[in-house]
C-alpha cells in the first residue's frame, strides 16, 4: 500500500468539511480508492444526493453502508481482503456503519460535525486496492 497516499488523503480530509453527497465518509473513501486505482466505485451515485436522507435512500436497498460499499467495490473489481494498513474498510462506529481507511490499530473516518476521527473500531470488511 502506498502509505504516502494514505497520509495525503488524511491530510486532505483534515482540511475538508463533511458535506453529504460531496465529502461524506463513503465518497471520501471512494475518492481515496479512485486516487489509488483510477476506478471510482461511487460513479453510479455521485451527484445524486445532497443530504443524509438522500444517502440513506441509496444505501438502504443494499442493507446499509457495508452493502453499498461491497456493491461499488465489486463493480470496479476490488476484492475483499483481510484488514491491513491503508485498506479501505467499513466499520462500526456506535450504531452506524462508516467507511474509512485502516491505519493498523485505528481507523480514520470523516464524520459529520467532527471532521476526521481516528480510533479503534470493529472492522466489518476491508478491501485490497
Amino acid at each position: 500500500m502506498d502509505l504516502a497516499l494514505v497520509a495525503k488523503t488524511i491530510s486532505l480530509w483534515r482540511r475538508s468539511t463533511f458535506v453529504w453527497g460531496q465529502t461524506d465518509c463513503v465518497l471520501a473513501v471512494c475518492d481515496y480508492i479512485a486516487a489509488a486505482t483510477g476506478r471510482d466505485p461511487a460513479a453510479n451515485w455521485r451527484g445524486t444526493y445532497h443530504d443524509e436522507r438522500g444517502a440513506q435512500a441509496i444505501y438502504e436497498p443494499f442493507g446499509g453502508v457495508l452493502g453499498l460499499v461491497r456493491y461499488g467495490l465489486a463493480l470496479v473489481g476490488l476484492p475483499e481482503a483481510p484488514r491491513a494498513c491503508g485498506r479501505p474498510v467499513v466499520a462500526k462506529l456506535g450504531h452506524h456503519e462508516v467507511a474509512g481507511i485502516d491505519l493498523g490499530q485505528r481507523v480514520a473516518f470523516l464524520v459529520d460535525g467532527r471532521g476526521v476521527v481516528e480510533l479503534p473500531a470493529e472492522v466489518l470488511a476491508a478491501w485490497a486496492i
